[in-house]
């Protein structure tokens, strides 16, 4: 049986969704162990602050993180609770991840109040987007399609396209999901717009050798998730990926191996490639760190 006497302060983003998936961590931890105790912090990060501007012109590798790392290393959280998508693939020093939550799902669609499929939507509509990966990838489907910044949470983004602002925006279907929006939105397929790396996941980050922690994270972990989102962020950490660059990965386990689904852009978009590739389990995490270093050669030549 897991102990863990003292009462775990959980640090967390302010948003309607990171508080949920604060709740599914909370529900998980209370199936080990009914009496444990919790206190949530809930921070604002640099990415909340600033919503005038895209995250690619941000330049900063945490900016959804920085604040609560900066707590979490301070002690003034134990635990934090993260969109794995959220995290870059070097956490700040004295952290880990030390468990996933299981993955929901991870693709992203389209929501507007207007159109129903990909080809339904007017041509020369107004798409709201701050993510060069899904800028480009819809572009490369819809190229008439115009595209603006769009910041906020799903709520503001949302209000913002019910408002007649824009015509849609791009959103995760794992985040609508977890808030129970169901209507005005349509999946895209992942051959057809490939998701950030670890999207749909929630990663448990504690201090490293904080083993109380630790030990309910992993009993807590699942994983299957844990195996194929390691081999997306094995890609992102080849590639050195960040809020900048566009790159887009997703890992599927089928008996014994990985579908693997990539997308990388170059920052302007005159280099755009998508592939899929299939790999043995048991070879995948060090297939896509080798596919992550070939492909970074070709990006350097149009830096």
């Amino acid at each position: 049986m897991f102990k863990n006497p003292k009462k775990i302060i959980i640090g967390s983003r302010a948003s309607s969704l990171a508080k949920k998936q604060v709740e599914i961590f909370k529900k998980e931890s209370l199936k080990i162990n009914k009496k444990l105790n919790f206190e949530i912090k809930l921070i604002n990060t640099t990415a909340d602050k600033i919503i005038d501007k895209k995250l690619n012109e941000l330049g900063n590798k945490s900016l959804f993180t920085k604040e609560i790392d900066q707590d979490q290393i301070a002690r003034k959280i134990d635990i934090s609770i993260h969109s794995l998508k959220d995290l870059p693939y070097n956490l700040c020093r004295g952290l880990e991840i030390a468990g996933y939550l299981k993955r929901e799902d991870c693709r992203d669609v389209i929501y507007s109040k207007n159109f129903k499929s990909l080809m339904d939507i007017k041509k020369n509509a107004l798409i709201g987007t701050s993510s060069l990966r899904r800028e480009f990838q819809l572009k490369n489907l819809r190229p008439d399609l115009r595209f603006e910044l769009i910041r906020g949470n799903v709520e503001t983004r949302i209000k913002r396209v019910l408002d007649g602002d824009y015509d849609a925006t791009i959103l995760a279907y794992a985040g609508l999901n977890r808030l129970g929006i169901k209507d005005n939105f349509f999946p895209l397929e992942i051959s057809e717009m490939v998701p950030a790396v670890g999207q749909g996941a929630i990663a448990v980050v504690c201090r490293e050798r904080d083993f109380i922690n630790e030990n309910l994270a992993k009993q807590i972990s699942h994983g299957s998730t844990k195996q194929i989102v390691e081999c997306e962020r094995k890609f992102l950490m080849a590639l050195e990926g960040n809020c900048e660059t566009p790159i887009g990965a997703n890992a599927i386990s089928s008996y014994n191996n990985i579908i693997f689904n990539y997308f990388i852009s170059d920052r302007s978009g005159n280099f755009f490639k998508k592939e899929k590739l299939i790999f043995p389990s048991e070879y995948a995490i060090k297939e896509c760190l080798k596919l992550g270093k070939s492909l970074k050669k070709i990006l350097s030549k149009y830096d």
